[in-house]
């Protein structure tokens, strides 16, 4: 019992009363007591300029002053967040009657904020102090200054620039259904199919899903720049009308989510537009660049696509010469029986599968063109005794470099790296798995 008093003594004594003095210290440390959810209006007062806000719902703010500019809800957020996390260190002096020596006639910036039940905080900071590590401050209901570390002033310190919505254009990727690429008299048509994407102009054939996955990612996650000067107008921007436009169709909700890009003001940098929004912003080159690249960069480069459960054969044809390679429970064995290395006939799978194309040739000519007429080497690909897929290689490439190659269930000849011809150009001995076996 003496214990269990004594444990009880030190805990709610010591650990306890230690927990409850470390909160009272803090608490004494916040410089503005409110609830950040509370607050529904705010000012950052600068000796030239004033930036306000109000909130219109939940998360949404509206930007009052100056008028006409949208807001970015996230960074109004965070500084409403802030205002009761300031913190106030010692007093300087509990009744200033020279503030210029304080740099708070004048201040640095002074933030106003303004709660649901009416009462309005003003906090104003001044200069630093000596040392530079913190801020001269007081409120404006008040004489006495004190001291705030210099970080606090700096966190408020926002230009209208990093107050406002930066978004280049609002919209969720998954959403999208179509995509519309206009580049001067180069119209891109994108359709998406299930989880696929098609290419429905200028040709008609399946699309690479992962770069245009990549592409709506790099629009959705763009943030302005810049802004243009006000004394810009569309036509001057070159938006009226555009040089390139993206038309996003949102399946959703129905709509187009549609951004002009105009002239370029400067190296590596556009001049852009949400039509649906007033705002001419400044972007990267990034997206403009995208919308020019070649049609065989948005299309479906796979070289083969092989049911790797289902095949349980391989054959490397080479002239007379005949590598067979048969599956078996987990292994891969040759025709006489010995098993092969697992690491390497996966590897050879995965190069067809996973390798792209450097070119693709929808309307080839005669086969003899590509020396595809007597192949250098063809990949039969098996399910039981029948032939799934057949992969012929034919002469070299010279532009783009590679070697040239057909598929048996597609017309058109691709040219692929080099690196896939000589990975199949093996010999049966370097398959063979010598591992000793292990004794049990």
């Amino acid at each position: 019992m003496v214990f269990i008093g004594l444990g009880g003594y030190v805990y709610f004594g010591e650990y306890r009363g230690k927990e409850d003095r470390q909160k009272q210290a803090d608490a004494k440390k916040k410089a503005i007591s409110v609830d950040a959810a509370n607050i529904t209006e705010m000012s950052l007062v600068f000796p030239d300029h004033t930036i306000s806000a109000v909130k219109k719902g939940e998360k949404q703010w509206e930007i009052t002053n100056p008028a006409g500019v949208e807001a970015d809800n996230d960074e109004w957020e965070l500084l409403a967040s802030n205002v009761p996390r300031v913190e106030r260190e010692e007093t300087v002096t509990p009744n200033a009657t020279d503030l210029g020596q304080f740099g708070l006639t004048s201040p640095t910036v002074k933030v106003v904020a303004k709660t649901k039940d009416g009462k309005t905080t003003e906090l104003l900071f001044g200069g630093e102090n000596p040392r530079k590590i913190y801020n001269y401050a007081k409120f404006a209901d008040s004489s006495e200054v004190f001291l705030t570390p210099s970080s606090w002033s700096r966190i408020f310190q926002k230009t209208l620039t990093d107050l406002r919505n930066k978004k280049v254009l609002d919209f969720e990727p998954d959403d999208i259904d179509s995509v519309t690429l206009n580049a001067g008299s180069t119209e891109t048509q994108l359709q998406k199919s299930g989880t696929d994407w098609l290419i429905k102009k200028p040709a008609d054939t399946k699309a690479d899903a992962g770069e245009i996955s990549t592409f709506l990612s790099s629009i959705r996650f763009a943030r302005a720049n810049s802004f243009a000067e006000p004394t810009v107008d569309k036509k001057a921007a070159g938006l009226e009308p555009p040089a390139a436009r993206i038309v996003l169709h949102d399946g959703k909700a129905n709509a187009n989510r549609e951004l002009l890009i105009g002239k370029s003001p400067e190296a590596d940098k556009y001049y852009a537009k949400d039509a649906a929004r007033p705002a001419i912003v400044i972007i990267e080159k990034d997206i403009p660049e995208k919308i020019k690249r070649p049609l065989l960069d948005w299309r479906d480069k796979t070289i083969a696509q092989i049911d790797r459960e289902k095949t349980d054969q391989v054959e490397i044809h080479r002239g007379s010469d005949t590598i067979a390679m048969k599956k078996d429970g987990s292994d891969w064995k040759s025709a006489d029986g010995k098993k092969l290395q697992w690491e390497k006939v996966s590897g050879l799978l995965n190069s067809i599968e996973f390798e792209k194309a450097k070119d693709i040739i929808d309307a080839p000519k005669a086969a003899g063109t590509y020396g595809l007429d007597k192949p250098k080497m063809e990949i039969v690909f098996k399910q039981g005794a029948t032939e799934s897929l057949r992969l012929a290689f034919g002469s070299d490439s010279k532009t783009p470099e590679g070697i040239y190659i057909k598929t048996s269930n597609s017309p058109t000849v691709k040219v692929v790296s080099k690196d896939i011809f000589n990975q199949f150009n093996v010999k049966s001995e370097d398959l063979i798995d010598n591992t000793p076996a292990t004794k049990q």
